[in-house]
């Protein structure tokens, strides 16, 4: 048989899902001819439908090595790339894809997928605005643009889209969805709950749901009801707990037995949940922590009976593994019973003496943040410009100091505020935050945006103010000034979206009220 009958056999046994005879067929032609373009492309495309990856993606390079001008095999090795939450290697290919067919919807399509999981949802949401106005009536195409649109906070204009769809298909999950993420933007927490609880008593496996009532449930401080749907971020976002093999811990007893914490989301909330460490130790458990390095040495004041390790242990025997998001849950916490107890971090008094004399005594001194990491799709809307501090840079006698690092720290220039730094020493080491904190201790005020500056504030027991946006993080619920989690904190919220100079100015008139 020729190599272009074999070719044609080997793309209907595709066709016909007969996938291991389609590779026995091509990997003939391969044997026969190794740079065939055509058959390393199909058999990249048969082993990721087989699930196995890492041989797709070998032949699918390959294939772009032999034909680097096919949109069709950038795409699918981008696919392939973007499924594994690779996204940045996928975008620069899908780009070029685009680039070389602009009408190839694929490409299009798997561009702001990618764009997407980017945090970039804006860039995302101009591809599916393409493809939307080229395909009206394709329900993928206006779902995705009605969830980048709640994401972009959007909400009436995701309203539209998911009411449309809802008209063809009346029961579509996604579409519901994005109902419960609008009314959960707007303020309207009973009914995303309720939107929720149609979609799960149809589909308990519609995890995304789950997950979000739970989340609704903890904004509207409704604790106990939130923690368990909680857990459904860990099979929403498919991430596997770090030891094969080893048991969630479900609240058995810890006397003399070990268990392996690890830190799963941002900085913010390591240093929020830190808190619950002593009391595993405090049930009899041998504790270990599983952060990054450059945390250790911030995080000593809850883990002097704690091990920390900056990668899982393979040579030890451990009991009971649980996510650090996933400890309030197993402590059955409530707001009435929140561990906040502070601080139950502690600045180095030796840097604290250090960044005393470098700062200096003279006059109010607040420490100030504004910009969270913008590459994550949970700061939409909570960072702010640093020019809206201005009404604090008019009060006589202020001094602002910057504890902002890397993200946001260009805007100092530019602002036209005057903002000390600390210098480009400036938790310049290893070791997160130990400069930050002590700069900290030396501060009147902190004043920052929902990032992780106001969790260390807390946590050191520093007076802070917290801008927040109108609907804010679970943590920060709604409806309320003062923290559960932190004593010494207060909470500046937004009554409009987007408008931060009510927020501020508000500010400003109770710390001149502080000010002698």
């Amino acid at each position: 048989m020729s190599i272009g009958a074999q070719l044609g056999q080997a793309e209907a046994l595709l066709g016909a899902r007969r996938i291991p005879e389609a590779i026995a067929v091509l990997s003939k032609v391969v044997a026969r001819r190794p740079r065939e373009s055509r058959a390393l492309h199909m058999l990249g495309v048969a082993h990721a439908m087989t699930g196995r990856t890492r041989e797709a993606e070998d032949f699918l390079r390959k294939a772009k090595d032999e034909k680097p001008q096919s949109a069709q095999i950038l795409t699918d090795l981008a696919a392939l790339l973007t499924q594994q939450k690779r996204d940045r290697e996928a975008l620069p290919l899908l780009e070029s894809a685009c680039k070389r067919d602009p009408n190839f919807q694929l490409a299009q399509f798997y561009c702001g997928i990618a764009l997407s999981n980017l945090a970039r949802p804006a860039e995302a949401l101009k591809f599916f605005d393409r493809l939307a106005a080229a395909d009206p009536v394709n329900t993928v195409y206006q779902q995705n643009r009605a969830a980048l649109l709640a994401e972009l906070e959007r909400f009436d204009e995701a309203d539209v889209i998911a009411d449309q769809i809802l008209k063809r298909h009346s029961t579509m999950s996604e579409a519901l969805l994005v109902k419960s993420v609008a009314a959960t933007g707007r303020g309207d927490l009973d009914e995303a709950v309720a939107i929720c609880d149609r979609i799960v008593s149809r589909d308990r496996n519609f995890i995304k749901a789950v997950f979000h009532r739970g989340y609704v449930n903890l904004l509207a401080g409704r604790l106990a009801a939130g923690w368990g749907d909680y857990e459904a971020r860990f099979a929403r976002d498919n991430i596997a707990p770090p030891l094969s093999g080893v048991p969630l811990w479900a609240g058995e007893a810890l006397q003399g037995k070990s268990i392996l914490v690890f830190a799963e989301q941002g900085l913010g909330d390591t240093l929020m949940m830190c808190r619950y460490l002593p009391l595993l130790v405090e049930r009899g458990a041998e504790v270990l922590l599983l952060v990054r390095r450059s945390m250790f040495r911030i995080l000593h004041g809850v883990t002097d009976n704690v091990q920390c390790v900056d990668s899982a242990p393979g040579d030890r025997r451990i009991d009971f593994q649980i996510g650090m998001m996933s400890l309030p849950g197993r402590f059955q916490t409530e707001l009435a019973t929140i561990p906040a107890k502070s601080p139950y971090l502690f600045a180095e008094a030796e840097k604290v003496a250090e960044w005393k004399q470098r700062i200096g005594e003279h006059g109010f001194k607040v420490g100030i943040a504004w910009q969270g990491n913008p590459n994550v799709k949970m700061d939409i809307g909570r960072s702010l410009p640093l020019s809206e501090f201005l009404p604090i840079t008019q009060i006589e006698g202020v001094r602002l100091i910057s504890l902002q690092k890397d993200a946001g720290a260009d805007q100092i220039a530019s602002s036209g505020l005057q903002v000390e730094t600390p210098g480009p020493d400036f938790d310049g080491g290893p070791d997160a935050f130990v400069d930050t904190a002590a700069v900290m201790a030396n501060m009147d005020m902190i004043i920052t945006s929902d990032t992780s500056i106001p969790h260390l504030a807390g946590a050191l027991r520093r007076p802070v103010w917290v801008a927040l946006k109108k609907v804010p993080e679970w943590r920060f619920m709604l409806g309320r000034a003062d923290s559960p989690w932190y004593p010494d904190m207060k909470l500046f919220r937004q009554t409009t979206a987007g408008d931060w100079r009510a927020v501020f100015e508000q500010m400003a008139t109770e710390l001149r009220q502080r000010i002698p």
